[in-house]
């Protein structure tokens, strides 16, 4: 492998310095990846923190809803699970073309996920294949890795060194021969693969942590920014409608959270500005932005006032 490079998270206040944002020449560190073997029983417990991210996004609780955007949030957190391992696999049979294919390929996951998180429209360009869709309608991964260099640092030229090898470049070409002999100009040539220096094997490793950290925190933010709200607003609107069937409501529709009151619950809802009449549906509507907070405190008030 040529030299490797890194990438990291910068503070929104950094101006990013290079030719574009994202091409900044970082060192990687392997200090974080003593040994191969220590790399892979980190790599294995990182393997379950994906896994971790699917529950949370259910929320807390029996209830556990699902959503469309449930749908494209497992879809990453798989396809990042199957690469790690794929990755993983790959260092143990020491298959450098396989390894730093399958780098370049989580990166290219990690970047769209990351402009998916602030372009979320833009998953409607996924959903069928490309030649189905009008021209420019996807964008090119050289767009992707731009937006996402202003805030991960040296994530452009990562993926430089990547391609070199995953596109058959000068990396690729080279790497099977070895020089033995620099004075009897003697070289070794393999056609299984392997590891031409002795630390690749471990650049390997500390680029998988380095990618499995920035997909990591991606997710948390993608599911926090579009997945979260909804469940959020499911979990509230279950807690007002338990509420109101325990004042002496009934649910119609628990879809679309439509229910019936008696009339002086109806009334006095109303009157505290808690329930509005929808004209079109002739029934009782809850007031837009009403908690189930101002819900619950309401009917316990009323309690209290009819005890």
């Amino acid at each position: 492998m040529g030299r490797a490079s890194r990438h990291t998270r910068r503070r929104p206040d950094q101006k990013p310095a290079g030719r574009m944002p994202g091409t900044e020449k970082l060192e990687l560190d392997l200090l974080k990846v003593p040994t191969v073997e220590q790399g892979l029983a980190d790599a294995a417990v990182r393997d379950g923190g994906f896994a971790e991210l699917g529950k949370a996004a259910f929320g807390e609780g029996p209830d556990r809803p699902l959503f469309e955007e449930h749908l494209a949030f497992f879809s990453f957190i798989s396809r990042a699970t199957s690469l790690h391992r794929g990755i993983v696999s790959a260092v143990r049979d020491a298959n450098p073309h396989v390894a730093f294919t399958l780098l370049r390929a989580y990166l290219e996951l990690v970047v769209l996920v990351y402009y998916l998180d602030r372009n979320p429209d833009y998953i409607e360009a996924l959903k069928r294949p490309m030649k189905e869709l009008p021209p420019h309608t996807r964008k090119r991964f050289s767009e992707l890795f731009e937006f996402a260099g202003r805030e991960i640092a040296g994530v452009v030229a990562t993926y430089e060194v990547l391609n070199e090898m995953a596109h058959f470049g000068s990396t690729a070409l080279w790497h099977p021969f070895v020089i033995d002999d620099e004075v009897e100009r003697r070289i070794a040539f393999s056609s299984a693969p392997g590891w031409r220096k002795p630390d690749d094997a471990r650049t390997a490793l500390a680029m998988l942590q380095d990618s499995d950290e920035a997909m990591a925190e991606t997710l948390r933010r993608y599911s926090a920014h579009h997945v979260m709200p909804k469940v959020q607003r499911h979990l509230e609107r279950r807690r007002i409608m338990n509420a109101l069937v325990g004042a002496g409501g009934e649910i119609v529709n628990d879809e679309l959270g439509e229910f019936t009151l008696p009339p002086d619950l109806v009334e006095e809802g109303i009157a505290n500005g808690l329930v509005v009449y929808c004209e079109d549906h002739q029934a009782p509507e809850l007031a837009e932005g009403i908690t189930p907070d101002r819900v619950e405190q309401w009917l316990a008030a009323r309690r209290q006032g009819s005890g």
